[in-house]
């Protein structure tokens, strides 16, 4: 079994398009988080790679898209596709170390490069499961468990602590029993914002702040002593994901369990924060961090120093079908961040969506990822083909 073909497609939902204007998108999705409010979101994205072989399968795959898919497309096709193309979609492991080597000698070891790479990776275990008629997680080891504990996400940026409250309220409604809150505007304000939420959804919901990278130690430190009256589950990036150092010092002194490492496309970059005891929990997103095999290592790595990994999870249902299969494997999974923020193009593109049920979300069975995309959902997002 040979590869024979890799496209890859990038996918666009501007709210502008879906709003009907951008005088009209609300204030929350437009500047929802701290790192989005210098340059606001204009809609949702994703890249989705497909490899086909000679015998006629085809794997499935989601390269992590924000805010341009078309540059993780591009790298794809461009870079990848040629060393790809007669090659066995079995050797999941040699292949990843082929396409990683590529770049590395010239510093491409995050970023876009990491992204696609992870897509090819998704792809790639989706048509080995698929050949061997086993479930991705049974390819990985075996199942820990098949329903995954989910918290909803996110609790945006919203002007006044009683939309907080009525927002991460909905969330309880729905079944959930951990939201997550964004913060970053001041620890006053972040404050307000909690105390609202604590109120509204009681002392048994565990309440997540994100900061998304938005602060110095300084303020950090503030909003930590003045959050903890509320009893925040942990502080998600307070700093900007380069400053080590200054993460590790907020972990001695914040008294918070302190959650990073959605920046980090590789083990090598969650290797330095565990190295340096700069967190409690570990979260990378399989759709930016070298896909299936590269989160593999890092829950590996994670797991020797005792440490959780809770994964970021934005992205559309063909990274959130990955990941929930590599959880299923993992032994020192702690939760996983279902995003509910609005997008069309993770709610549209499976033919049968993925099932919530009483707070978990549940592994898709069937060979591979188990999952079916919809050709019509595909066309009416599409922007480019590559």
């Amino acid at each position: 079994m040979k590869i024979v073909e890799v496209e890859a497609i990038a996918l666009s939902a501007p709210w502008e398009k879906i709003f009907g204007g951008i005088d009209r998108v609300p204030a929350h999705l437009l500047r929802p988080a701290a790192n989005q409010v210098a340059t606001p979101r204009l809609g949702q994205a994703a890249t989705l790679v497909r490899i086909r072989t000679d015998n006629g399968l085809e794997g499935i795959g989601e390269a992590h898209g924000l805010h341009t898919p078309e540059i993780t497309a591009i790298m794809v096709t461009r870079l990848f596709r040629p060393v790809l193309i007669g090659r066995s979609p079995l050797e999941t492991g040699v292949l990843w170390e082929l396409l990683y080597g590529m770049q590395q000698g010239n510093g491409h070891t995050r970023g876009y490069a990491l992204m696609a790479l992870a897509g090819v990776d998704m792809a790639l275990w989706d048509l080995k499961g698929k050949y061997l008629g086993q479930p991705v997680y049974q390819l990985l080891g075996g199942a820990y468990r098949t329903a995954i504990p989910v918290y909803a996400s996110p609790v945006p940026f919203l002007a006044e602590p009683a939309e907080s409250a009525a927002h991460a309220r909905a969330f309880v409604e729905e079944g959930f029993t951990a939201i997550k809150l964004k913060v970053g505007r001041g620890a006053a304000k972040d404050v307000a914002h909690l105390a609202a939420v604590r109120e509204a959804v009681g002392p048994a919901i565990r309440v997540m702040l994100d900061a998304n990278c938005g602060y110095d130690v300084r303020t950090a430190l503030e909003l930590a002593k003045t959050a903890a009256p509320y009893d925040p589950y942990w502080l998600e990036e307070p700093l900007p994901p380069e400053d080590i150092e200054g993460l590790a010092f907020i972990r001695r002194h914040a008294g918070l369990r302190i959650a990073a490492g959605e920046c980090e496309h590789s083990a090598f970059g969650v290797r330095d924060l565990l190295t340096r005891q700069a967190v409690d929990v570990i979260q990378p997103n399989i759709a930016r961090a070298g896909g299936i095999t590269e989160v593999q290592r890092i829950a590996a790595l994670s797991h020797l120093f005792g440490i959780p990994v809770a994964p970021h999870g934005v992205g559309s249902a063909v990274a959130i079908a990955a990941a929930l299969h590599w959880m299923a494997a993992t032994p020192n999974f702690l939760i996983y961040e279902y995003n509910r923020f609005l997008n069309p193009i993770r709610e549209e593109i499976l033919c049968r969506p993925l099932c919530l049920q009483g707070g978990c979300l549940q592994v898709p069975e069937g060979p591979g990822l188990g999952i079916e995309v919809d050709p019509a959902a595909v066309e009416r997002y599409c922007i480019a083909r590559f």
